[in-house]
């Protein structure tokens, strides 16, 4: 049967669907050859492919490509220092954001289940912020409570110490430190009290009149002991070492202080900002421990200086 004067079977208007498929293949290959960095828009890249039927074949392929692009060019922009991730930072702006951030000089109590482990991290971060570091080896209160009066110390309590109440006493006055190792939920005080109330039912108290309490300290508590990690969880800064698995954990660590006391930052700062606002008091005044800090300080990072400012 001869064919002449008739056209391809794959161009043929009467066959449903084929002068579509044609055109979408069509509109493929110019996506491939734009995917190839051929991504101007112009006709001459693509040779003799008219930019208005190579988007007409799979799609938009013009702003296909004009988002390709302007993502890629998003990733590749240089990211300023003042608008950083506290984890990209070097560890020399996390030590001198932590210095700053610990304007009343404090003491620093790091707690946990493995934290001796942790003591070659733990003295590094005491040398980049210039704080002492030693061990809580105080056998009562009594002897605990010398660290209140001494200021600029970072401090490693043994989990069979940091388990116990009266260490707590003495740890109040500094800032508190969770190291753990085994990336534990944060838990606030609610969901805390929640999951405490369902380890330990509370007993349906008897029908009749209620045991008179003994007030006597031979007599062991009714409540029953916490559990090290619920008492862990009251630091005040929770540091989860897996987390960020490619940093040091001197990096984490000091990111975590920065990051915790970013978070909940000390009112007064609130109350400062605030009267300064309404004219209470002068633009420039600085608290006792703000004059302190700046004849010590060697600066702090753009990012902190940023956020402190805003």
């Amino acid at each position: 049967m001869s064919t002449f004067g008739r056209k391809p079977p794959s161009v043929v208007p009467g066959r449903r669907g084929r002068w579509r498929r044609c055109g979408q293949a069509f509109g493929a290959a110019a996506a491939g050859m734009a995917a190839l960095g051929w991504c101007s828009g112009s006709s001459s890249a693509l040779g003799f492919v008219q930019p208005s039927f190579a988007a007409s074949g799979t799609g938009a392929i013009s702003s296909r490509c004009t988002g390709q692009t302007a993502r890629y060019a998003a990733a590749k922009a240089p990211v300023d220092d003042e608008d950083l991730e506290v984890w990209d930072q070097s560890i020399e702006d996390l030590a001198l954001d932590v210095r700053e951030l610990l304007i009343t000089d404090g003491n620093i109590y790091f707690v946990g289940p493995d934290v001796e482990s942790y003591e070659v991290a733990i003295r590094e971060v005491a040398a980049r912020i210039n704080y002492t570091a030693l061990a809580f080896d105080f056998p009562d209160l009594l002897k605990g409570t010398q660290m209140v009066s001494e200021l600029e110390k970072v401090l490693w309590v043994p989990p069979v110490v940091s388990v116990q109440k009266w260490p707590w006493k003495v740890m109040i006055n500094g800032l508190t430190v969770f190291l753990d190792p085994d990336g534990w939920k944060k838990m606030d005080h609610v969901e805390r009290d929640k999951l405490r109330k369902l380890k330990f039912p509370k007993k349906k108290s008897a029908f009749g009149p209620e045991k008179p309490t003994e007030f006597s300290l031979s007599v062991p508590s009714e409540e029953p002991p916490a559990d090290p990690i619920d008492m862990w969880m009251e630091a005040d800064v929770h540091v989860d070492l897996k987390a960020h698995p490619d940093l040091p954990f001197e990096n984490i660590i000091l990111g975590s202080i920065i990051d915790s006391i970013l978070r909940s930052p000390p009112k007064w700062r609130g109350w400062m900002k605030a009267a300064k606002m309404r004219g209470t008091i002068a633009s420039d005044f600085e608290t006792p421990m703000q004059v302190r800090r700046g004849f010590h300080s060697f600066g702090v990072s753009p990012r902190l200086n940023k956020l402190l400012k805003a």
